[in-house]
């Protein structure tokens, strides 16, 4: 078939910005491409001057050696996802390790620190490594959505996340940039996964903060989706931030798959529960639908929960209210 992972074609660019009012980068960018593979970090260093850049660009050297020394590359396209996962995570607790290390070995470093994400494409599937308020997007140029796949690892994001505080008031919150886990903090570091099957015309971007506090999730959708290469695609979303006023470090991956997209008929766009199913929601389109809709139901007990994904594949619930809907499908209720 034209769509086939044999006839996905992967395109990456990479691209870092002082900004407009700092006075050094503490962002460190790196991608790695391969035929059969791209893969890409961003790190944010944090710290002041020379200890965030110091942090970022350990970071980002600890993935190099872990991931693409000589022996390492070439066994990368034929992992397992459960080894590459625990490749990528080791990564991170290495380069976590060197920058504790390297402050206590160095006072005028003490306290810096650095954000990770980190993301390895192979074909048609994508496993993110992530620490930090970097963050990854999924673009779907064809429907023009984009989604979050990366949870912050800020104090306000937990409020958010707790039905707290609105994702509007989120953004301007005097506190939105104050992590609570980053590489630096302590010698131990838990790192998200996350993983999300692509499909062709897809676009995943990659960036660091400096990116998100000027340009919105529609526009990045927009920009990325219109490019007709991902370096003009980077190009774009750096200048607009800094016509914005560029108050920080920008950095920007965004990794293309090119191919022919499925058609309509070839999509699935039913899936069946039973009772006592698990199901793992491994496109991010569905979890992200999942997750929003089950933190507005959680605000309001008696409300019932019916989650329809933007693809429209699934129409799922927390609990069987009763039989099937209308359309026939189930509907469930949301306990808190």
């Amino acid at each position: 078939m034209a769509n086939s992972d044999s006839e996905i074609r992967l395109r990456s660019s990479a691209r870092t910005s002082i900004g407009q009012v700092r006075e050094n980068n503490e962002d460190t960018v790196q991608l790695w491409a391969e035929d059969q593979y791209v893969l890409a970090v961003v790190a944010d260093g944090m710290g002041g001057a020379v200890a965030g850049e110091e942090a970022s660009r350990i970071a980002v050297e600890a993935v190099q050696q872990e991931m693409t020394s000589p022996g390492n590359r070439e066994t990368l396209p034929a992992l397992n996802d459960d080894l590459l996962i625990d490749k990528l995570c080791e990564s991170i607790r290495s380069a976590n390790l060197n920058i504790v290390r390297r402050a206590a070995a160095n006072p005028e470093l003490r306290g810096m620190g650095t954000t990770i994400t980190l993301a390895m494409v192979r074909s048609t599937n994508a496993i993110v490594a992530h620490v930090g308020d970097s963050r990854a997007y999924l673009v779907d140029s064809t429907s023009r959505r984009i989604t979050q796949i990366t949870a912050d690892h800020t104090f306000v994001e937990a409020l958010v996340a707790a039905g707290h505080l609105t994702p509007d008031q989120a953004s301007e919150h005097p506190m939105r940039n104050v992590l609570y886990r980053a590489l630096g903090q302590h010698e131990d570091v838990d790192v998200d996964i996350y993983e999300a099957h692509l499909r062709a015309g897809d676009r995943l971007v990659l960036c660091s903060d400096g990116l998100t506090r000027h340009v919105r999730p529609a526009e990045i959708t927009a920009i990325v989706a219109e490019a007709v290469h991902p370096d003009i695609a980077s190009e774009e979303l750096i200048a607009l931030a800094n016509e914005r006023g560029g108050e920080d470090n920008v950095s920007v991956i965004v990794v293309a798959l090119d191919g022919e997209p499925p058609a309509a008929d070839e999509v699935d766009t039913d899936v069946i529960f039973t009772d006592g199913d698990t199901v793992k929601l491994q496109d991010p389109r569905i979890a992200t639908a999942v997750a929003q809709a089950i933190r507005d139901a959680g605000l309001d007990p008696d409300k019932t929960l019916n989650v329809n994904n933007a693809l429209d594949q699934v129409d799922c619930c927390a609990e069987r209210s009763g039989g099937l809907g209308a359309e026939g499908r189930d509907t469930f209720n949301w306990k808190n």
